[in-house]
């Protein structure tokens, strides 16, 4: 198997020398406030309750953690963590939600990020703040953060909660680029920080900016040296690749960032050439096609560089050794029809022109993910769904700049399922006040009942949308199965009378319809699994139908629904 070589990675270069603006200033940039909705939820929570003493929590993936000194809490205190989607400019990775947003800390807790040499392309880490988003959605720089370059780490000291992430007050657009031979694009470099940035990082509490591009005056040279070629002035420059694959690939363009402060900043972008033939990522759309002419199962995009189509008789793809369907061949794409299942669905992916070929490994991954919907004290009535979930992807790298997916988001596999399996079960609560009486609710019960999955344009049954990502997928999930659950609702009056009633119920997912659900892979590697996951739990989320209780004898923390998946690992290990 040819194995896809990572991008070289340039390190930050520091020059013992100070530097001055030039004396020639551009017109000044406009600069906004950053303001943004607040991330979704993306990951698995950790909740930890911290007393006086003191004590510290970890992130699930080690990339956050908070440590709390002594005296810090006047009482015990549930902390937690929530992975969210990260909004801020130029993001890397998840921000995080550190709750409960409305404690004051008697002393200042450390809030300490983890950062990795690959995430941070665009930038160098004397470039890295912190920062924190209130409640109107507005963005703020922290205290100055203390860079630890041996373990990579920033540190801030805070006195409250609430989102937290870490990001580039400077950074190269692009940080990395994918282009064949001869191809031209435009770099820039972009700012977050305010125009008169002289101080960085900037002081507590002052705004993060929308990306804008700096005056010209704050850059010295830019510089490549390769086959191709490079004008750039301030901050932006042009490139244009070599025509053919140059001996050192990929190259670098650098740019020096000018400080009031001692020493020379490089932001560095990696151009890699394609090279005569290699397969770059692979995408399935699962959204099966029987219409305008095409008739296939699925499709299984390739993306590299494959020169042009040389003809039908001299190139084919296999999978596992199996011939499929080419749709077409263009330099970049490929596509080709594939089977939902079988041998040829996934594994191992041949593409061949005439003597030349490449490899990469097409995997599967079989999802568990369970929903648990409790509508009485204790249990007894539990709505329940385990929805088997099929993916096949390429966790092995990801689109690069100047390839475009053929696919923003596709269908479910056709071979998901919801299976419910629910024994029976029944509640009886008492009433004194209106409606007076014993209330009973019993559930007949329901044993493997599978439901298919649909297209997204389809009604009812189980539906959804993939999305791939650079770590996983994101997933949203639509279900419902129409009276499938036999309701026995029987009421018994406090004085005379009474009522029987036989009422079929749907299930559904509720609290968790057209949600992102995010599935995130192990490591970048063609073998790696998905992670066990779980969605924050939800409370107070309703009672069986048929149910009533008295308000002093209502506890909504008895009512819990719940979605949580577990580890899944590859077909192909």
């Amino acid at each position: 198997m040819t194995k896809i070589n990572g991008l070289i990675s340039f390190c930050m270069m520091l020059f013992a020398f100070a530097c001055t603006k030039t004396d020639t200033a551009s017109p000044a940039p406009e600069t906004i406030p950053l303001v943004t909705a607040a991330g979704a939820p993306d990951g698995p929570v950790v909740t930890k309750t911290i007393g006086v003493n003191g004590g510290a929590i970890t992130s699930t993936d080690g990339n956050i953690s908070i440590t709390i000194p002594a005296g810090a809490l006047a009482d015990n205190q549930e902390i937690t963590i929530q992975p969210v989607v990260n909004k801020l400019p130029a993001a890397y990775g998840n921000a995080y939600r550190l709750t409960p947003h409305e404690i004051k800390f008697l002393k200042p807790v450390t809030i300490r990020f983890r950062y990795n040499e690959d995430s941070i392309k665009n930038t160098v880490p004397e470039f890295l703040g912190i920062a924190y988003q209130d409640q109107t959605g507005k963005w703020f720089n922290a205290a100055e953060a203390a860079l630890d370059k041996e373990h990579r780490t920033l540190s801030v000291s805070a006195t409250h909660f609430s989102d937290w992430g870490f990001f580039p007050y400077f950074y190269i657009d692009p940080s990395e680029a994918l282009v064949d031979p001869g191809a031209q694009f435009d770099l820039r470099v972009m700012a977050t920080v305010p125009e008169d940035y002289g101080d960085i990082p900037q002081p507590d509490g002052s705004p993060l900016m929308q990306p804008y591009q700096p005056g010209s005056e704050y850059f010295g040279a830019w510089n490549y040296v390769g086959g191709g070629s490079l004008e750039g002035q301030g901050n932006k420059a042009h490139y244009q690749a070599p025509n053919a694959v140059p001996t050192i690939n990929p190259e670098a363009v650098s740019v020096a960032v000018k400080m009031k402060r001692k020493g020379q900043f490089l932001l560095v972008s990696n151009i890699t050439i394609r090279t005569e033939f290699h397969i770059v990522y692979m995408q399935v759309d699962e959204t099966e096609v029987h219409t305008g002419g095409l008739d296939y199962p699925s499709r299984l995009w390739i993306y590299g560089s494959f020169g042009e189509d040389p003809g039908k008789s001299k190139r084919t793809v296999k999978i596992n050794n199996v011939a499929v369907i080419v749709a077409f061949w263009t330099p970049g794409v490929i596509a080709c029809d594939i089977p939902t299942l079988g041998p040829s669905s996934s594994g191992m992916v041949e593409v061949v022109s005439g003597k030349t070929s490449a490899q990469k490994l097409l995997n599967e991954w079989l999802v568990d993910m369970y929903y648990n919907k409790v509508e009485s004290p204790g249990g007894a009535l539990t709505k329940k769904v385990n929805l088997v979930l099929r993916f096949r992807g390429d966790a092995e790298g990801f689109f690069k700049q100047g390839q475009v997916p053929m696919v923003d988001e596709t269908n479910l596999n056709k071979n998901c399922a919801g299976i419910i399996d629910m024994s029976a079960g029944s509640y009886t609560s008492h009433t004194t006040m209106d409606g007076c009486g014993d209330y009973t609710v019993t559930w007949d019960a329901i044993h493997e009942l599978r439901v298919d999955r649909k297209k997204n344009t389809e009604a009812g049954g189980l539906s959804g949308s993939v999305v791939n990502k650079p770590g996983g997928f994101d997933i949203k999930i639509r279900f419902i199965a129409e009276d499938v659950l036999m309701s026995h609702r029987k009421f018994v009056d406090c004085h005379s009378g009474g009522s029987n009633n036989h009422v079929p119920e749907a299930i559904e997912i509720q609290g968790f319809h057209e949600t992102i659900i995010p599935l995130r892979f192990s490591q970048s590697d063609a073998k790696a699994f998905i992670k066990a996951g779980e969605m924050p739990l939800q409370t107070g989320t309703g009672v069986a139908s048929g149910l009533y209780f008295d308000v002093t004898d209502y506890v909504p923390a008895n009512f819990t629904t719940r979605l949580y998946w577990g580890e899944a690992r590859p077909k192909y290990e």
